[in-house]
């Protein structure tokens, strides 16, 4: 279950608890005679249902509720945390019916039918309807402009079909709604933009939003990757370069991300002595930074420095034994300084590099999906930044 539905799930036992007692207390008051659609607020089975649902107990909770709702046909509210249950334990068809029923109840006012047709899109998202869920929850923002729960699902739904325009624009009324500004989401929204501007040829247009993403956010990487791509495309270097170097002073942790995009610009701008001189900057200020030391091992290694070449391998080898790109680097390092490497192992070492899915581990930190390399978007979460490098403890001490 993710964050938003999550939150909902409990918004609605909140709600439905604060309604329980809120009955409760008028009958104590003496208050006037409930009619008999509150019966379920004295339920037995309507309050162990809560109860249970609280403590994530979901097939108990659904067991109760049911028969809370078999009792008093007429509470909305028991139906709709019924859905909602169901739909956690994945009976999807079962909470949509219930959903629907409930929204064709004639006399239900404005927020009653919006609370309905936010549990249905929710219904509708989990069972892969897309266009239904995103129909739903903006007829959820037709009737309560304001409410942050549809903005969120509609975000998270243009994402998912790349219209990057209208979910930047629903971000953006999300943050004025919330009153809480995201700027990496909305970072990574204009990038997506440029992207999509620029594949269309659309250059000045690509420009602006790699731009704007980088005033929202500059420690988001891939505005400044792609801008500075943009820029050496153009022909202006230096620009591209001054992207590049901004990255890799602004998060150093990713700019292993533009090695060999600065390697190549200075090459053509006679300044290759920065990117070597950056890689040393690197290594002496993160003793865990194995990338820069796999990079400056490959200049000193051309440059016939093969001793301080083999001692940055093992440094590398030292600060992330588990990588597979450094074990395949030290191993290629050897075979190339014996002539009468087996013909085999060079064989090996070659299918093992064109074959290895983990030669740069990563996790997403919200869902533990684990992939080759860094996303910045989860492919299974859809999270934004949840990326970070997977490293295990070494043995030594």
């Amino acid at each position: 279950m993710n964050l938003t539905d999550e939150t909902l799930l409990v918004a609605l036992v909140a709600l439905a608890s604060g309604v329980v007692l809120g009955r409760l207390w008028a009958k104590l008051a003496g208050g006037p005679r409930q009619d008999p659609a509150e019966r379920h607020s004295r339920s037995i089975h309507y309050i162990l249902g809560l109860d249970l649902l609280a403590s994530r107990s979901l097939d108990r909770a659904a067991l109760e509720l049911t028969k809370a709702a078999r009792e008093n046909t007429e509470a909305t509210d028991i139906y709709l945390i019924l859905g909602n249950v169901l739909r956690e334990k994945g009976q999807l068809e079962r909470a949509i019916q219930i959903h629907q029923s409930v929204l064709h109840r004639p006399g239900l006012s404005r927020s009653e039918r919006a609370h309905v047709l936010l549990c249905l899109g929710t219904d509708f998202k989990r069972a892969g309807f897309r266009n239904r869920a995103m129909q739903t929850f903006e007829e959820v923002t037709a009737i309560e402009p304001r409410n942050a729960y549809a903005l969120h699902s509609l975000v998270k739904i243009y994402e998912e079909e790349q219209d990057w325009n209208r979910a930047l624009r629903t971000q953006e009324e999300l943050s004025r709604v919330s009153g809480s500004f995201d700027a990496t989401v909305e970072a990574f929204l204009y990038d997506r933009i440029g992207s999509k501007a620029w594949s269309d040829q659309e250059l000045t247009r690509a420009s602006q939003a790699f731009e704007a993403s980088i005033r929202a956010d500059p420690r988001i990487a891939p505005a400044r990757i792609h801008y500075g791509d943009l820029l050496e495309s153009e022909g202006r270097l230096g620009e591209a370069e001054s992207q590049w170097r901004a990255l890799a002073k602004d998060s150093p942790h990713l700019a292993y991300l533009v090695f060999e995009r600065l390697e190549r610009v200075r090459e053509r701008l006679a300044t290759k002595e920065k990117t070597e001189q950056m890689y040393e900057e690197i290594v002496h200020a993160d003793h865990r930074d194995w990338r820069a030391r796999l990079a400056l091992a490959q200049l000193r290694s051309a440059a016939s420095r093969r001793d301080e070449a083999f001692d940055l391998l093992l440094g590398a080898a030292r600060a992330n034994p588990h990588a597979l790109a450094v074990q395949l680097a030290v191993l290629r390092f050897l075979a190339e300084e014996n002539e009468n490497t087996s013909p085999r192992l060079r064989q090996y070492l070659d299918v093992i590099s064109r074959s290895a899915f983990f030669l740069d581990p990563h996790v997403c930190i919200k869902c533990n999906y684990r992939t080759n390399g860094i996303h910045w978007r989860c492919p299974h979460c859809q999270e934004w930044n949840a990326f970070v490098e997977e490293r295990l403890e070494t043995s030594e001490r």
